[in-house]
């Protein structure tokens, strides 16, 4: 039958797809001439052509021909009807999110606790999977949960996550590192991290209680509250700014340059404060050649195409102020 079953979402399955591409392809036709181009039984193919009327994909006549309805009618009808029902699902979800956080102990559900394995782990798969922006996290030792070391998933246009160094005491960690960088992600590492930390969509965060904390004990919390993600935000950007890029080699991992370090922040916040290039590099105390280098240098690694976008960057992250 070929192609594999990409329809699965309207309810459609492999053997009623195959018969509706058939059907497309014929533009008119019956049963029997289905069933002998596909080698299916005729009553099967009977099924799945009644299937396809119902979806309004194909119409059926009298006389047992049946016509294909043109796809952008038939399939654009079942999508718009999909949309439409995802509204209505997404407008239900936030009547259920208000009555969870209204139910909570903390002042507007800004804070909840989780203090199970289970719930972690689905929690944590529920928050990435409904990554819409950015996955943002801090990984230190010991772990809580067992990483998935074959199979990586991006849900989100863009992950960054750092990890302290002491993280690599674990074999598995560079083998989990590599997968994670060839799929896109961005890693980072620092000696030290002030916890773990996963940031979603800058809107959640996970974080274990205490600082030293073990094991699951005594749990873990959900931070939704506007000015506490926020703080948290920028603790991971001011983190990510002074931390080291790792890359993958021919014989492994590397180090690459660090970040950003104080002459970095002292440059930028002279540059944005209007002066020329000459004059900061006479406050550094180095050549306007040097300068022009650590700027070259700092949008290559902030993904900047110009001073602008490395000056917003840097703003965005603390390192200098609006």
């Amino acid at each position: 039958m070929g192609g594999g079953e990409m329809l699965g979402g309207f309810g459609i399955d492999e053997r009623e797809e195959a018969v509706y591409a058939e059907t497309l392809r014929r533009r008119q036709t019956t049963a029997t001439e289905v069933s002998d181009a596909l080698g299916i039984a005729p009553a099967t193919v009977s099924d799945c052509l009644a299937k396809l009327v119902s979806l309004g994909l194909v119409t059926g006549h009298d006389n047992g021909l049946h016509t294909a309805v043109a796809p952008d009618v038939g399939l654009g009808t079942l999508i718009v009807q999909r949309q439409a029902e995802l509204q209505r699902v997404h407008g239900r979800l936030a009547e259920l999110v208000a009555m969870y956080r209204t139910g909570s102990s903390w002042p507007a559900g800004q804070v909840e606790t989780i203090t199970t394995p289970e719930q972690l782990a689905t929690l944590v798969d529920t928050m990435e999977r409904g990554a819409q922006t950015e996955v943002l996290a801090f990984f230190r030792p010991p772990y809580i949960l067992n990483p998935d070391l074959e199979t990586f998933i991006r849900f989100a246009p863009t992950y960054r996550y750092v990890y302290e160094r002491s993280a690599f005491d674990d074999s598995r960690v560079p083998e989990e590192i590599i997968g994670l960088l060839k799929s896109g992600y961005e890693i980072r590492i620092a000696d030290t991290l002030p916890n773990k930390m996963i940031v979603i969509d800058r809107q959640a965060v996970l974080l274990p209680m205490r600082l030293d904390q073990t094991s699951m004990h005594p749990g873990f919390l959900l931070i939704r509250g506007e000015s506490l993600v926020r703080m948290l935000v920028d603790l991971f950007e001011r983190v990510w700014a002074a931390a080291t890029p790792l890359r993958v080699t021919a014989a492994g991992l590397a180090d690459g340059a660090q970040a950003m370090d104080e002459v970095d922040v002292l440059l930028l916040t002279l540059l944005l404060s209007g002066l020329p290039d000459k004059t900061v590099a006479g406050r550094l105390g180095t050549s306007e050649r040097t300068v022009q280098r650590r700027l070259r240098r700092l949008m290559k690694l902030t993904g900047a195409n110009s001073r602008m976008q490395l000056g917003w960057y840097a703003a965005r992250s603390g390192l200098i102020p609006l």
